[in-house]
């Protein structure tokens, strides 16, 4: 039905639309643009758009701004009949402003083409989830608000300014007036946007509970799916009033194959590969392909690219919650044969996997399998209900039955090390790990027998379990590990992984202050890999049997024990080990006083490890880069910033620094405090603390070399208004503060700030404040 431009959509404040306003509000005013579809998924805001992009424009249009919400209509053939009396004798330019135009766009489409090729005075402006394929239409895409992202330390003055953030916090303050963003709450105002995709609707019903609860309550009960249960306001569209309707509106009119694929790929967390959907579709080649094109058209799946790995089907949640609810309600058989073979999937894919995480590739299979963690982590916890499932049937089952699901559990969690040391999951996969195996080792108490299959398991889940709580700094308990992977192996009568359990046994020793017991174990168990044939494990030996040296003074055993291990690991692209011995080289050329040789092999140590997105080993490279910093480059407040970004990365990891590392670290901070003074230190320490893990290799490669300027001559290229931008953002001013200040747009201050973060090369508002300040 028709309704009035000033109740179409809804009165809430546009907000982070600035820039798509100006695009929609530039198309109307060409005479040429007659067809305008604004498209995207449900919620996104299109209707509001187009709705202030109309107002803005009403002078252009002397025959009027027709609104009608074809959702509305009793029928199709009632909103033609609409549209029929609104193009009668047009003369004078007229916009048509169509709502919702999803579901009816096939029968639509040849009456509109009808209409604007009869009535050159009529404008159409569409909004729908998908787009009416007329000839001439112009296509513009509304995706959803920008979010935070993932931020390690998020801060308001950092954060305020996001348009997610802005539309949470907006609306919840009208909810609550005594709602505001506060140092308490940023955290999880943070998550909740980042959590909730940035999708306008899905947050303005969020900020609605905030009157009742805090934020972080919010985040937890969101977490949990809450958002399933958000109610709307009731003087909306009902297709809008809550996250499931707009799941059921969107998802309307579906095939049964569509629904069906749709269904499959719900179950795959953070997406997947296009080559995944068409593996585990349950249509064919050729539907499967057509009924992906037909969700992507619709907005139900979307396609992000990556430069570094392949590009990603993802979903939204309000989708995937729906297609989930779809399998269930195809029957419990279904659902579980559904699971199951989703978990199949990606014990098969991280078996193939793992043999590439240590060869030439190994950059590209490891970001590959870190984009599957959250996918992998689904996998294990439909294979940890499965085999406890079994449990409960164990009287009922077949022995050779009992214990499958517990071993396929252990092989993918095992396969799984790498790219869990990679993403700094530690905790979480030292909790996968011990249990998996203690299960085992209690099925096999209760069978009275220890089978080479289940002991192999065992073995490998404690040899992981060693790498974890070593890189979580519990060298006891990585000690303790490494001796039962070692027994393990021995009753096996497997030399080559008993070795290397020994030598990183030796390793954690070392660390717990027995020098001369690690020192042994290292040696022999690399003469034992020597012999066996493992280059890679005796490389990683002689790594760690140089570090001991190091520790004992001995710097040209070390050397040499160090120059072979880069040998082998540059021969085999082993990137993750050719960055930790680089470091440790770096930590010889310090020893000897060879500082520009250590700063060589620091830079391509992080290098390196930034090229895998390494979160585990990257703060201790970090460290000591920022040592290394305070004693030859003069550049206190960048050796500030890498130790707190470390400090933080090594807050989400769960890692920690022990003994003498520790004191030095402890040492050199109170040190920089002195220097620098309490504010200027507070400062640095603070941009630290915020820098995202992507940007913190970028700090330490940025650093200028000894004795020379660290000005960024890119800031003489800024024009006189960038100047003045640069130089507010610098006082802590917001965009909306700077565009009243300057009487400028908003939108305007937006597009400044970019252009000069980029010639600035800066990744935050306060690096642009640092840097401006800096070259004054």
């Amino acid at each position: 039905m028709s309704t009035d431009l000033h109740t179409w959509g809804t009165t809430a404040e546009l907000v982070g639309r600035e820039l798509d306003l100006v695009a929609v509000q530039g198309r109307l005013q060409d005479h040429s643009a007659r067809l305008i579809t604004l498209t995207g998924a449900g919620g996104v805001g299109k209707s509001r758009l187009a709705a202030e992009a109309a107002r803005r424009t009403a002078g252009l249009f002397p025959g009027g701004i027709h609104p009608l919400d074809l959702p509305a209509c009793a029928d199709l053939e009632t909103a033609l009949k609409h549209i029929d009396q609104i193009v009668a004798g047009t003369t004078r330019r007229t916009l048509l402003l169509l709502d919702g135009v999803e579901h009816v766009a096939a029968e639509l489409a040849p009456v509109l083409a009808g209409h604007l090729t009869a009535a050159p005075a009529l404008t159409v402006l569409a909004t729908g989830q998908e787009v009416l394929r007329i000839y001439g239409e112009q296509v513009v895409p509304v995706p959803p608000l920008p979010t935070p992202g993932p931020l390690l330390a998020p801060d308001v003055a950092d954060v305020q300014d996001n348009p997610a953030v802005r539309l949470l916090t907006g609306c919840a303050h009208a909810a609550n007036p005594a709602f505001a963003l506060t140092a308490e709450n940023v955290e999880a105002v943070v998550d909740i946007c980042n959590l909730l995709e940035g999708v306008p609707l899905v947050l303005e019903l969020a900020a609605r509970r905030l009157r009742l609860y805090p934020a972080q309550e919010l985040r937890a009960w969101l977490q949990r799916g809450g958002d399933s249960h958000l109610p709307g306001p009731v003087d909306v569209p009902p297709r809008q009033r809550s996250t499931p309707a707009i799941a059921e509106w969107s998802c309307r009119g579906l095939s049964q194959g569509q629904r069906a694929l749709l269904a499959r790929l719900a179950l795959f967390r953070h997406g997947l590969t296009l080559a995944t959907a068409e593996k585990v579709s349950p249509l064919d080649a050729g539907e499967t392909a057509v009924a992906l094109e037909a969700l992507l058209d619709r907005h139900l799946l979307t396609l992000e690219e990556n430069p570094r790995t392949d590009s990603r089907l993802t979903m939204s949640r309000s989708i995937r919650a729906w297609g989930l609810a779809l399998l269930d309600a195809a029957g419990a058989a279904q659902a579980a044969a559904a699971r199951q073979a989703h978990a199949r999937y990606y014990q098969k894919l991280l078996h193939t996997l793992e043999g590439r995480f240590q060869g030439s590739e190994q950059q590209r299979w490891l970001r590959a399998a870190a984009a599957e963690h959250d996918n992998v982590l689904a996998a294990l916890h439909h294979l940890k209900d499965e085999h406890e499932r079994r449990t409960a049937a164990r009287g009922r089952l077949p022995d050779r039955d009992r214990p499958a699901a517990l071993l396929e559990r252990a092989a993918l969690i095992c396969a799984s090390l790498y790219p869990w040391l990679i993403r700094g999951e530690l905790t979480e996969g030292l909790r996968w790990f011990d249990a998996t195996e203690r299960a085992l080792q209690d099925e096999g108490a209760e069978d009275g027998e220890e089978h080479g299959e289940r002991l192999r398991a065992r073995a490998r889940l404690c040899a992981g379990a060693g790498v974890l709580a070593a890189a979580l700094g519990d060298h006891d308990g990585a000690a303790h590990r490494h001796r039962r992977a070692l027994d393990m192996y021995q009753r096996l009568r497997d030399p080559g992984p008993a070795a290397l359990a020994s030598a990183r046994r030796g390793h954690a020793l070392f660390r717990c202050g027995d020098r001369a017991a690690g020192q042994a174990l290292l040696s022999a168990a690399r003469t034992t890999l020597n012999v066996q044939g493992d280059t890679a494990g005796s490389a990683e030996a002689a790594t760690a049997l140089a570090d001991v040296l190091l520790a004992g003074g001995e710097s040209e055993p070390a050397r040499a024990l160090l120059e072979r291990a880069e040998r082998i690991q540059r021969q085999h692209g082993a990137i993750r080990d050719l960055a930790r011995t680089l470091s440790t080289t770096a930590r010889l050329h310090l020893h000897t006083g060879d500082e520009a040789a250590a700063r060589a092999a620091l830079r391509e140590s992080i290098g390196l490890y930034e090229s895998i997105d390494e979160r585990t080993e990257l703060p201790a490279v970090l460290e000591l880069f920022a040592l290394l910093l305070v004693r030859t480059a003069g550049q206190p407040q960048r050796a500030t910033r890498l130790l707190a970004a470390a400090e933080a990365l090594r807050s989400r990891t769960g890692a920690t620094t022990t003994g003498a590392d520790r004191d030095l670290l402890q040492a050199t901070v109170t040190e920089l405090r002195r220097q620098l003074g309490a504010t200027l230190f507070a400062t640095a320490r603070a941009e630290g603390l915020r820098l995202r893990p992507e940007a913190m290799a970028g700090e330490a490669l940025a650093t200028a070399e000894p004795g020379r300027a660290e000005e960024r001559s890119e800031a003489g290229a800024l024009t006189p208004r960038q100047l003045q931008v640069a130089l507010l953002v610098a006082d802590g001013l917001t965009n909306r503060q700077i565009a009243h200040q300057l009487d400028i747009a908003e939108w305007t201050v937006v597009n400044h700030v970019r252009h000069v973060m980029r010639k600035l090369g800066c990744n935050s508002r306060v690096q642009v404040a640092w840097a401006v300040g800096r070259r004054q």
